[in-house]
């Protein structure tokens, strides 16, 4: 399942408080910054002092969502780097899983406001790659039917309850629509 979004800061942090406070859904870093540990999310205001919700290219801000009842556990894995590309920078972390359930917030830039996305594999998918991939592990430690019902929920949230139209397949919510009209191009 992929849903693109056009999303404002204020729109930003109204999901996140219905992530924290209407689902079980954990959120972590897609990836950690530079020689730092993954970080674990627990209220909005951690995220919103520590992320520019506003500014950002296509992927300002990624995160992987998680739940206990989806049973396969998120995995975070040390990524090695070449310090002569990376400013001197030896490793990161990064936050895999078959049933993890991408968040990324597009930022505004050069007057432009960047789509913003929620997705996930299905277990079709996953089977298709896991010879391939043996990071995430096996596909069928997930369970596939609560992933689905989650992220239908959180789609549901977003497209049904806080987008004020539509262009195309592609929600817009009430802050995004209030940035179009003052001029921001939404892409």
């Amino acid at each position: 399942m992929t849903y693109d979004f056009f999303a404002d800061k204020t729109d930003k942090l109204k999901i996140l408080d219905f992530i924290f406070n209407d689902t079980d859904l954990r959120v972590y870093d897609l990836s950690s910054r530079y020689e730092q540990e993954i970080s674990e999310y627990k209220t909005v205001e951690e995220i919103s002092s520590k992320f520019d919700l506003h500014n950002g290219g296509k992927f300002a801000n990624t995160f992987q969502l998680w739940s206990p009842r989806h049973k396969g556990n998120p995995i975070f894995r040390k990524v090695e780097l070449d310090p002569r590309r990376c400013n001197g920078h030896k490793f990161r972390y990064s936050t895999d899983g078959w049933g993890l359930i991408q968040l990324y917030f597009g930022g505004i830039k050069d007057k432009e406001l960047n789509q913003s996305h929620i997705g996930h594999f299905n277990e079709k998918g996953a089977l298709k790659w896991e010879e391939t991939n043996k990071i995430n592990g096996l596909v069928n430690l997930w369970d596939w039917t609560e992933i689905q019902m989650t992220s239908r929920k959180l789609k549901y949230q977003i497209h049904n309850k806080l987008a004020t139209r539509k262009i195309g397949s592609l929600g817009v919510l009430s802050g995004a629509d209030l940035l179009e009209k003052q001029g921001i191009k939404l892409i």
